[in-house]
C-alpha cells in the first residue's frame, strides 16, 4: 500500500467491502444471541469467607490482592479437580470457570463463587472452594489475621440470569463490527489498492497522469483538466489508451472525447491497440494505461507488463462505473477553454 494514506485505504475498504461488512455483523447480530439461547443452563452460588479477629493491619488496600494471591496459588483447583466425580484432569481450567473469588477495596468479606451445572453443584463447588480458601489464609494468620467459612453456599433456585436480548444482540453486533473490520483489513493487505498516482509510479514505473473521480449523479467528471494537459506535456504522434476489460466503457467513451480535442492538434488517439499496432507504433506515441482505481497492486504490475515498455507511457486512474459514465466527459464550454488554454501558450 506504498504511496497512499493508511486513512484513506482504509477508508476505501470500508466502502468496498461494505457489503461483506454489513453480512458480518448482521450475522453477528443473530448468531450471538442466538448461541447464548442455546447454551446450558448455569447456577452460581456464593459463600462468604471473613476474618474472625480485627486484621493486623488497618489499610485494607492489600487485602484483595492477597486473597487473589491465595485463592489462586493452586490449592483451591486442585481441590475442586479432585471433587469431581470423575475427578477433573490437571489441564481443566478450573477458575474462572468453576469458582472464583469476589473482592472489594472496602470489605474485609470474600465471596467465593461457584459455577455448575446444577444448583447443587454451583452450592458445593463454591463451599469447597471456601473451605480451601479458608485454610490456604490462616496459613498468613500470625501476619494477617485468623479467617472462616462465614456464610456456606445453598443451592440456588434459578439458573444465573442469563445477558438480555438486547445487550446480547449489542453484543454480537460489535463482535461481528469487529470481525468484519478485520476481514476488511486483510483483505487491504493483500490486495493493496492502487489509490493514487503515486502509487501507481511505484507499481509500474510509469508517470501517473492522475485520476477521473465520476459523481453519483453521473454527470459530473473530476480530474479532466489535469488528464489533458498532462496529455499536451508529453507530445506525440499518437495516444494509445490501454486498459482491462472492465474500464471498456469508460476508457471508449475517453478516446472519443481525447480524439475530438487532439486530434485537431495532431495527435491520433487510438483505443486498445492491436499487438501489431503497438509494435508498429510510431517512436514519440504515448501509451496510457486506464485501470480502475483501488485494482490491486499485483493485477497493475500484470497489467502494465502486458501494455507498458518503460517508455512514454502513464496511468490513468478511474474511480466509477461505466453504467454511471458520461457520454460526455468534456462539454464544449470545455472543449473551448481547453482550446483557448493551448493557443495562449504556443503564442
Amino acid at each position: 500500500m506504498t504511496g497512499a494514506d493508511p486513512a484513506a485505504i482504509f477508508g476505501w475498504g470500508l466502502r468496498r467491502y461494505a457489503a461483506l461488512l454489513a453480512v458480518f455483523v448482521v450475522a453477528g447480530g443473530i448468531l450471538v444471541p442466538w448461541l447464548l439461547t442455546r447454551g446450558p443452563a448455569q447456577y452460581d452460588a456464593q459463600a462468604q469467607v471473613g476474618p474472625t479477629a480485627p486484621l493486623t493491619f488497618n489499610n485494607l488496600d492489600p487485602l484483595p490482592v492477597l486473597g487473589q494471591s491465595v485463592f489462586t496459588n493452586g490449592a483451591v483447583a486442585a481441590t475442586i479437580r479432585s471433587s469431581a466425580n470423575p475427578p477433573l484432569p490437571s489441564s481443566a481450567n478450573v477458575i474462572p470457570q468453576r469458582v472464583e473469588l469476589v473482592t472489594s477495596q472496602d470489605n474485609v468479606v470474600f465471596v467465593v463463587v461457584g459455577h455448575g451445572a446444577t444448583a447443587r453443584q454451583a452450592a458445593r463447588y463454591a463451599n469447597i472452594a471456601a473451605a480451601t480458601f479458608t485454610n490456604e489464609l490462616n496459613k498468613y494468620a500470625h501476619s494477617v489475621g485468623p479467617f472462616a467459612v462465614q456464610k456456606h453456599a445453598t443451592p440456588p433456585a434459578t439458573p444465573a440470569a442469563a445477558l438480555g436480548r438486547g445487550a446480547a444482540a449489542t453484543a454480537g453486533v460489535l463482535a461481528g463490527l469487529v470481525a468484519g473490520v478485520g476481514v476488511v483489513v486483510l483483505l487491504l493487505t493483500v490486495r493493496r489498492p492502487v489509490l493514487s498516482p503515486a502509487a501507481a509510479f511505484d507499481a509500474t514505473g510509469a508517470a501517473g497522469f492522475g485520476r477521473l473521480v465520476l459523481a453519483r449523479s453521473g454527470k459530473g467528471v473530476r480530474g479532466l483538466p489535469q488528464l489533458v494537459r498532462n496529455v499536451r506535456e508529453n507530445p506525440s504522434e499518437a495516444l494509445l489508451v490501454v486498459g482491462p476489460r472492465r474500464v471498456g466503457a469508460e476508457r471508449r467513451t475517453l478516446v472519443a472525447e481525447l480524439s475530438a480535442i487532439l486530434g485537431p492538434e495532431g495527435m491520433t488517439v487510438i483505443d486498445q491497440p492491436s499487438a501489431a499496432q503497438m509494435a508498429a507504433r510510431p517512436e514519440s506515441s504515448l501509451v496510457l494505461l486506464v485501470v480502475p482505481e483501488g485494482i490491486a497492486y499485483a493485477s497493475l504490475r500484470r497489467q502494465a507488463e502486458q501494455y507498458l515498455d518503460g517508455h512514454n507511457c502513464g496511468v490513468l486512474l478511474v474511480r466509477g462505473h461505466s453504467r454511471q459514465f458520461p457520454q460526455r466527459l468534456f462539454p464544449e464550454q470545455l472543449r473551448r477553454t481547453s482550446s483557448a488554454a493551448v493557443g495562449s501558450t504556443t503564442s
